[in-house]
């Protein structure tokens, strides 16, 4: 006899496509770790940047820009270790099913040299503080404790460690640049989803399923 049930199948589709709709966007932890790790970047690389432009460390007037320099530094490798930690737990959601392979492989390959870059940056800045000369400065991390010294360095000359943390730093300038501009191209120009799940309240231009 015939009976009036609902389709099963049916019935199972619609809470697929809610949870298909919600893995677009990565879990809130990592949407935090992530522009916490971006604002600690792009912060250390400022204080960099005036540190840049001091005459030397070992005048007692500059000690605080360093060790702030430093700690932002210590911040930064902090943060992606949790985000790097977090992710194999949580891995990140896949990017839009409609988005062209090229596309796919430059985002892919943004993320791991930043990803890369946030280790090496840091560790070759500490190689900097550990290494001889320039007074030996170990930095006070936001005045709570000292910075130990590296022993041994993974570049115990001074004059390498400074000259691969400054190549690495311009090089992390111009990734980030990149990063955001692609951000932007993606919402304004494609107006797709890229952007705006991982932005808390941004919705995507052209609806909310793109």
């Amino acid at each position: 006899m015939a009976t009036s049930n609902p389709d099963p199948d049916a019935h199972a589709l619609r809470p697929a496509g809610r949870s298909t709709a919600k893995s677009r966007r990565p879990a809130t932890a990592s949407v935090v770790l992530h522009w916490l790790g971006m604002a600690a970047l792009f912060a250390a690389l400022a204080a960099g940047l005036v540190v840049h432009r001091l005459a030397s460390c070992c005048q007692p007037q500059y000690w605080p820009t360093y060790n702030l320099h430093a700690s932002l530094g210590l911040t930064v490798l902090a943060l992606v270790a949790m985000r790097a930690l977090f992710r194999l737990l949580r891995p990140w959601p896949a990017l839009p099913a409609g988005m062209p392979a090229w596309q796919r492989l430059a985002a892919h390959g943004t993320h791991t040299a930043l990803y890369v870059l946030m280790v090496a940056l840091p560790v070759a800045g500490w190689s900097v503080v550990s290494a001889p000369g320039c007074c030996h400065i170990n930095p006070f991390v936001f005045g709570l404790f000292t910075l130990p010294s590296l022993d041994p360095a993974p570049l115990p000359d001074r004059a390498a460690a400074f000259a691969v943390h400054s190549t690495l730093a311009w090089i992390a300038m111009g990734l980030i640049a990149l990063h955001a501009a692609a951000a932007l191209l993606h919402h304004f120009v494609l107006k797709d989803a890229t952007l705006a799940r991982v932005t808390p309240g941004l919705r995507p231009k052209s609806g909310p399923d793109a």
